[in-house]
């Protein structure tokens, strides 16, 4: 379709951006400048993952409205068509594999112009944040790639980490934990490589269905994952951690039939650089796996000093 020249510099706007917050911002900006005087909510599904449900990214003079699984039943009736349009609101879904992975809600009837072209704009927002997501995906494991890391952890530190603002009450904190399969390099010996990228994929697939759709795992590099989560207390981290590891340590894979997972874990805060962060987790990883494996080990619970460095030639794969 043609666009009008706002519409061109919006789509330019839309094109330009490489991160992904950046991006739901600027089309939050673009809908506040299209439509300003109209009720509106915007909602999405902030990653690839099926299990996540769409959350609310967008909303301007909404004070009732109907519930999202309403607007979900309207957008079904939208299919071949790029919106529905009555007399009281406008529905425009975003598709992904047939799966409605965005929604905007107008609580009133968009005129034909007004309607292309928020559509337009919503199609080229979709597929550049699609591009970006896949960029952050490792092809073997699907998880999040070593590349995202550095950028989530930070993005967490400084209260960035959700795409509405934190609740005051019943708040969690963030953790981060290493996970690394125990004696991985006797698999790639005795199995070869193609068994070895099958357990990482598996155990990847066990991970990622075990920790709840907000969370974000890692393949962080080689046999190792990393896990960016949130939790009420230091027990509770722990608890969820070792389901995950039990999950693993139970489950049958071909022809190694078991692996174990040894990990450790730190809390999140905002005085702390990522290397302090990924030394603290390493450290209660190698002390996992010096202290028989299949375990995890919390950082604070070894009362060191972040400033100690761990030597030793203790084999850890």
């Amino acid at each position: 379709m043609t666009t009008s020249t706002c519409g061109h510099e919006y789509t330019i706007s839309l094109l330009q951006l490489k991160e992904e917050q950046a991006l739901y911002q600027q089309f939050c900006d673009i809908l506040a400048s299209l439509l300003p005087d109209s009720a509106l909510s915007f909602f999405i599904r902030p990653s690839l993952s099926r299990k996540e449900s769409l959350k609310l990214v967008y909303q301007q003079h909404v004070e009732h409205s109907l519930a999202l699984e309403d607007m979900l039943e309207k957008a079904q009736l939208c299919r071949g068509k790029p919106a529905l349009i009555s007399k009281s609101y406008t529905c425009m879904p975003l598709r992904l594999d047939d799966q409605v992975i965005g929604l905007l809600w107008v609580c009133e009837a968009l005129s034909p112009a007004n309607c292309n072209l928020t559509a337009h704009l919503m199609n080229v927002f979709f597929h550049q944040w699609h591009t970006l997501a896949l960029a952050r995906i490792d092809p073997l494991s699907q998880l999040l790639n070593r590349q995202t890391f550095d950028e989530r952890v930070l993005q967490i530190a400084s209260g960035q980490g959700f795409l509405q603002p934190r609740e005051a009450h019943n708040a969690r904190n963030w953790y981060l934990a290493l996970f690394d399969i125990d004696h991985f390099k006797r698999v790639n010996d005795s199995f070869g490589h193609v068994i070895g990228d099958e357990v990482i994929l598996l155990t990847a697939q066990y991970l990622k269905e075990n920790f709840r759709a907000e969370d974000y795992v890692f393949r962080y590099g080689g046999e190792e994952f990393a896990i960016l989560f949130q939790a009420h207390s230091d027990a509770e981290a722990q608890s969820l951690l070792d389901r995950g590891r039990d999950v693993v340590g139970q489950a049958t894979f071909p022809q190694v039939k078991t692996v174990t997972l040894s990990g450790g874990y730190t809390e999140v805060t905002d005085v702390m650089q990522v290397s302090e962060l990924v030394n603290q987790a390493d450290r209660a990883l190698y002390h996992a796996k010096q202290h028989g494996r299949n375990k995890v080990v919390f950082f604070d619970a070894l009362g060191l000093e972040s400033e100690q460095v761990v030597s030793s030639d203790i084999e850890l794969f």
